[in-house]
């Protein structure tokens, strides 16, 4: 699939995983991975969070999670060295609280953890990734506690540096940083932490839509190409 806005193109078929949450793409608790991993990498969704039709950013459909004990669990998958993208629309409903993830993949907390969520002042988001007992943070600057619909890209390239897109504009470069342990990641949670200790993290209380995981480095321009998806929809 090429999507095409004015001169920004993106080539999604890259992608290894991509879960739409389009209503052609769930069936029961199943979410279809359009990307080229296959249906082997199809995720479950847990505790029956709900697929909107009407508060969608792109297609027909985002996922939405009520902030209790719903989820969605991603088969087992390894990083590679080649570097990686992730990129996502999300938002956290009005109330949002501290540590809930919009993403955890991870072999168990603390260990080889890739993650995104909410920090413990006012809900500003957060990157994460624990290499064992060593973790790198920071902070992308974002408070995100207000109910509206952003697109945020990760990108971490093969030499330790990320970069972090918000809504198709560059907002923080940090170079020489880290990058994953090439391991196979067993724990993979959309909605949900793998921290359960002393006690359990929040579930997110918010929604996902367009979940993408790329096993390259995204341009910006490749990155403008995914947040202009909205307006195409959006004006089709």
């Amino acid at each position: 699939m090429l999507v095409t806005f004015v001169r920004f193109a993106i080539d999604l078929s890259t992608a290894f995983l991509y879960y739409s949450f389009d209503s052609s793409t769930v069936s029961g608790a199943t979410v279809q991975n359009l990307g080229t991993g296959g249906s082997a990498y199809d995720a479950t969704m847990v505790s029956s969070p709900t697929i909107s039709t009407a508060d969608v950013v792109v297609g027909t459909g985002s996922i939405q999670f009520s902030g209790s004990s719903q989820y969605v669990t991603i088969p087992s998958f390894a990083t590679g060295s080649t570097g990686l993208s992730f990129a996502f629309w999300f938002k956290f409903n009005s109330g949002c609280v501290a540590n809930c993830r919009i993403f955890d993949f991870s072999n168990g907390a603390p260990s080889d953890n890739l993650l995104m969520g909410s920090n413990l002042n006012d809900c500003y988001l957060d990157s994460y990734l624990g290499l064992s007992d060593n973790g790198k943070l920071y902070s992308c600057n974002l408070n995100v506690n207000d109910g509206l619909w952003r697109h945020f890209v990760w990108v971490i390239h093969s030499n330790g540096d990320w970069a972090v897109y918000v809504n198709g504009a560059l907002t923080n470069y940090y170079t020489g940083i880290q990058y994953p342990n090439t391991v196979t990641r067993s724990q993979n949670y959309l909605g949900r932490s793998d921290w359960w200790s002393p006690s359990p993290d929040p579930y997110l209380n918010g929604a996902i839509d367009e979940f993408y995981l790329f096993y390259s480095v995204l341009s910006a321009t490749q990155v403008l190409g995914l947040y202009h998806q909205g307006d195409i929809f959006k004006n089709s």
